[in-house]
């Protein structure tokens, strides 16, 4: 068979063989980039910023299976609106007026699901403004009870600080009664003093610290300062001295 001939036959078997059919979301798709003069599937991938995979899926009409924003993103490129979208690639005769497609169904649930999370992120900011409003008021409060108690050492430390320093002779036992206010205030915060200066006790080396020289627990010790718990928990060791 010469060449003229077998391409003769080509071109009578290609006339005479079988066209696919479109289906209806190919022919949708066609009509609509017509409509909206876009020249192919890639191109449409590009004006919507998408993936030419997300075409394909609207191509075969999977639109249940596809983000929002995509097919709003879609809607857009092909000049239209996403109902006017899913309202094109509804199967024809298959749906009742008043019965929402699968799309339709999915685009509702992402909707409600958004509408949640905004109000989730919502709720949030409220609560987390009202947090910190809540802990300056605390601050606040806790500040304005403290000075409240320090009230009259914030009053008499200064002058009677003055009087230690310029007078001769001055007796520092008076200063004594001035420090009471400090002392009501950490003991309202459940700080408690461990032991006394002078008192003797045995090494402990968990709850004293060596000033100076060296013990093995369990040796006499004598306090040089007091330590401080805090509602039952060590705040500060008691500094000791090995005892002479």
């Amino acid at each position: 068979m010469s060449l003229l001939k077998a391409s003769g036959a080509n071109l009578f078997l290609m006339s005479i063989a079988p066209q696919k059919t479109l289906s209806h979301s190919e022919q949708t798709l066609q009509a609509l980039l017509q409509q909206a003069k876009v020249p192919s599937q890639r191109s449409l991938a590009a004006k919507a910023n998408v993936s030419r995979w997300q075409v394909q899926q609207l191509r075969q009409g999977h639109l249940e299976t596809m983000r929002v924003s995509v097919l709003k993103q879609l809607a857009a490129a092909l000049d239209c609106s996403l109902l006017e979208l899913l309202k094109a690639f509804e199967p024809a005769a298959t749906t009742s007026p008043t019965e929402k497609t699968d799309a339709e169904k999915t685009v509702g649930t992402n909707a409600t699901q958004l509408d949640e999370v905004t109000q989730l992120r919502q709720e949030y900011s409220r609560l987390q403004t009202r947090l910190d409003q809540q802990t300056q008021e605390l601050q606040h409060q806790f500040q304005t009870e403290a000075l409240r108690v320090l009230e009259s050492w914030l009053t008499y430390w200064p002058t009677a600080t003055k009087a230690a320093t310029e007078r001769d002779g001055f007796d520092a036992k008076k200063l004594l009664p001035l420090v009471k206010p400090v002392e009501r205030l950490v003991a309202g915060w459940g700080v408690t003093p461990t032991g006394a200066v002078g008192d003797q006790l045995a090494y402990d080396p968990q709850h004293h610290q060596l000033v100076r020289g060296a013990a093995s627990p369990g040796d006499p010790v004598r306090i040089t300062h007091v330590g401080y718990h805090h509602q039952g928990a060590l705040l500060q060791r008691t500094k000791v001295v090995p005892f002479d």
